[in-house]
């Protein structure tokens, strides 16, 4: 494949996995806490890389944030989502269902800690730390949720990836 069709073939898997991370959101938005997004970042980032996710995850927040509007939430997405690219990233060498369970939960454990960051910013140590408080109890549906989410579509949605997609490291090898 030339150069140009190289850049355009990255160009297209990353509007649609932008498409998919949008779509799958829109699906679970009524159900509080419950996302497909950490999974599906986790495995664009195995399969494309951390850059074409880490632009899939950042057109992501630019749509969210115009189809809701700019708040405190919507900056959050502009580091928790490449936050998570990175850590995707760094564990890659682990393709276990296990590793991804673990990060997937942990990070929706981590999530409104995460977002505090930017009530720490805006209203000062009490107002975040009584933020993050509050949400306790979300924070544990959430990586309860995302740790289920990952154990039971990890390896269907990997598999199915790998048909469209063989990733990185199959294009490292030839």
């Amino acid at each position: 494949m030339s150069r140009t069709g190289k850049r355009i073939h990255t160009l297209v898997w990353i509007a649609a996995m932008t498409a998919i991370l949008e779509v799958s959101k829109a699906a679970l938005n009524g159900i509080a806490n419950v996302e497909l997004i950490t999974l599906l970042v986790i495995l664009f980032t195995r399969h494309f890389g951390w850059k074409p996710t880490l632009a899939a995850v950042l057109l992501f927040a630019v749509l969210e944030s115009m189809w809701w509007g700019l708040s405190i939430w919507t900056i959050t997405y502009f580091y928790i989502w490449p936050l998570l690219v990175w850590l995707a990233h760094s564990t890659a060498k682990d393709t276990s269902l296990f590793s991804a369970c673990v990060l997937s939960g942990g990070f929706g454990l981590l999530f409104g800690a995460l977002c505090s960051l930017t009530t720490l910013v805006t209203a000062g140590p009490r107002a975040a730390f009584a933020w993050w408080v509050a949400g306790i109890p979300y924070d544990l549906i959430h990586g309860a949720s995302n740790a289920l989410i990952c154990f039971v579509l990890y390896q269907p949605l990997n598999r199915i990836l790998r048909r469209f997609h063989p990733g990185i490291r199959a294009e490292e090898e030839s």
